[in-house]
């Protein structure tokens, strides 16, 4: 009991989930200070535990470490409690008790995940990472969410259940339960069955090809807050798994590649702003694959930890667009420069960061992946990681601020963001912009000392490579704009890879559902045919004319119990 006690005492994300469920019983009006001040002191236990193993817990004879701190797993923890931070001071004045219990105890689960340092903890927080964040999803209480919400759910299950059944058939091949290097290989090079499992498992929440949709199903249906906190954790508590799992993976760098490529082409055509931007998720966490694939960790961790402030400053300028107009269609903003020039400002910020601008957080970091594949000698892979740049500026750098901001005039005239909106976009801008002019204190993070060490972001090579890159984009889309080729801001529903799902993935569904009601009918008479027989022949003896019922002579009856009367003696000697 005692050692159950210090492992909860030692672990912040049990201080942020106990929080989470005091602020349910709090005051409305003092929620968001409760929920910031839970925070601070998170952090204020992650920063004292340094460096180290921490709750060490032994379950049916099995030693688990219910929190590692080591250099991969401090970066993700440290961003986490900005964003956190941020998310708060953006929200502040929430009144739904829903919302902020999700806002808290969703990314608990998260920092749970990244400080897990053996299996059964990361399942266990992987499960209430589920669980939590659905409640985000239905906190408008619609139909339409509720059922969104259920999908989602139904697809974070399966990626547990996936986790779990890896985790079981792992031990039964190593009797470990470590969180450590997986590797899909055995020492022959054969596929392991245990870490397939796994690696769907993680593949599922990073959002992999044709396993995405959630995203674009689930995080534009939230509210205002919520898509921000979602678009943040779930998809990084996968990179970090990946990271520590299978780093250096082949597989993964064709599957980054493959992520990078498909959004941008649908977000291009997509009129939901929130839509593009969970596009631009799919994206940016696919430039993070790639880095694992490549064993560069200081360029997953370190672009994570970027794409944590910048992707989510996006998210929250265009909420605060949302919340003053009450849409977030393209077709429905622009000309908000007039009346918005705050939030307008920290947009772009946010826009020239994901972008990758020299002199920005992006820059710093995206630098770390392209390098990456530069020292691979993969020369497709790298042109395609560029032509992925270019196309983030057109779908996130350019189109976000462009369309929200200016493009055609709306007519409509909101009034600035409200104060608290802004200080975390404000906030969110200064990082955008401090750390990348002054790198050191992120680089300091990085889980690989010595690879960083010999890093120079912003060397001429660098820079001139990444300003022709932004230029031709930007030519591009200025050229595309002028020519009327680029596509056409319309009211519409665009389905990607999930018209499979939708169409043919229905059709199948119901062929199986027809097949299985004709077989079951087929079994059913074939079983309710034997029971019925069954019936018959014992009415055949036992019936009112079946031979048990008729009437039998009294000799005969004496005959037969002479006989059983005599098989008694017997059985009497001989016993």
């Amino acid at each position: 009991m005692t050692a159950l006690l210090d492992a909860l005492l030692a672990n912040p994300a049990v201080i942020l989930t106990v929080g989470a469920f005091v602020v349910l019983a709090l005051p409305r009006h003092l929620a968001c200070l409760w929920l910031l001040l839970v925070t601070a002191f998170s952090a204020i236990k992650l920063y004292a535990l340094g460096i180290g193993d921490y709750g060490a817990l032994s379950v049916f004879g099995e030693q688990l470490t219910t929190v590692r701190v080591d250099p991969l797993s401090r970066i993700f923890a440290v961003v986490f409690h900005i964003a956190i931070a941020l998310n708060i001071v953006y929200a502040w004045g929430q009144r739904d008790r829903a919302q902020n219990f999700a806002m808290l105890a969703y990314p608990a689960a998260c920092l749970g995940g990244v400080l897990a340092g053996d299996l059964i903890t990361l399942f266990f927080w992987w499960e209430m990472a589920a669980i939590t964040s659905v409640f985000l999803i239905w906190a408008p209480g619609t139909r339409v969410t509720y059922l969104s919400g259920m999908r989602y759910l139904s697809i974070q299950i399966l990626s547990g259940v996936l986790l779990l059944g890896g985790i079981v058939l792992l031990f039964r091949e190593n009797n470990s339960l470590a969180f450590d290097f997986i590797g899909l290989r055995d020492g022959e090079g054969a596929i392991k069955f245990s870490a397939l499992a796994i690696f769907l498992a993680f593949g599922i929440k990073s959002a992999f090809p044709l396993l995405h949709n959630w995203v674009q199903d689930s995080y534009p249906k939230s509210t205002i807050t919520g898509a921000i906190v979602l678009s943040i954790f779930t998809t990084k508590l996968a990179v970090y798994s990946l990271a520590r799992a299978f780093p250096g993976q082949i597989e993964l760098v064709y599957i980054g590649a493959v992520m990078t490529l498909f959004p941008i082409f649908f977000a291009l055509i997509e009129n939901d702003l929130r839509k593009v931007l969970t596009y631009s998720i799919n994206n940016q966490v696919g430039f993070m694959v790639v880095a694992i694939g490549f064993g560069a960790i200081n360029g997953a961790a370190g672009y994570a930890f970027g794409n944590i402030i910048f992707e989510g400053l996006l998210f929250m300028a265009l909420g605060a667009a949302m919340f003053r107009t009450g849409t977030s269609k393209a077709t429905e903003l622009g000309g908000l420069y007039r009346t918005m020039p705050i939030t307008m400002g920290l947009c772009i910020v946010g826009a020239l960061s994901i972008s990758a601008f020299p002199g920005t957080l992006g820059f710093v970091t995206k630098g770390l992946i392209i390098n990456a594949a530069g020292e691979a000698h993969m020369f497709w892979i790298w042109l395609v990681l560029l032509f992925a740049s270019a196309g983030v500026l057109e779908h996130a750098g350019i189109k976000i601020p462009f369309f929200t901001f200016f493009a055609h005039d709306s007519g409509k005239r909101p009034k600035e963001a409200p104060m608290p909106m802004l200080i975390a976009m404000g906030v969110s801008a200064v990082l955008c912009i401090g750390i990348g002019v002054y790198p050191a204190p992120l680089y300091a993070l990085m889980p690989d000392q010595a690879a960083i060490a010999g890093y120079h972001p912003y060397s001429a090579y660098h820079i001139v490579e990444q300003l022709q890159l932004l230029l031709w984009a930007v030519l591009a889309f200025a050229v595309l704009l002028l020519i009327r080729w680029y596509p056409a801001e319309i009211p519409s529903t665009n389905l990607d890879t999930d018209w499979f799902w939708r169409v043919p993935g229905r059709a199948f569904l119901g062929w199986v559902t027809g097949a299985s009601r004709a077989t079951w009918n087929a079994l059913w008479g074939i079983f309710t045919g034997h029971i019925q027989a069954i019936m018959e022949r014992i009415y055949l003896v036992h019936g009112p004319e079946g031979q048990m019922s008729r009437s039998w002579p009294i000799g005969f009856m004496a005959l037969w119990t002479a006989v059983l009367l005599a098989l008694v003696l017997i059985l009497s000697f001989l016993a």
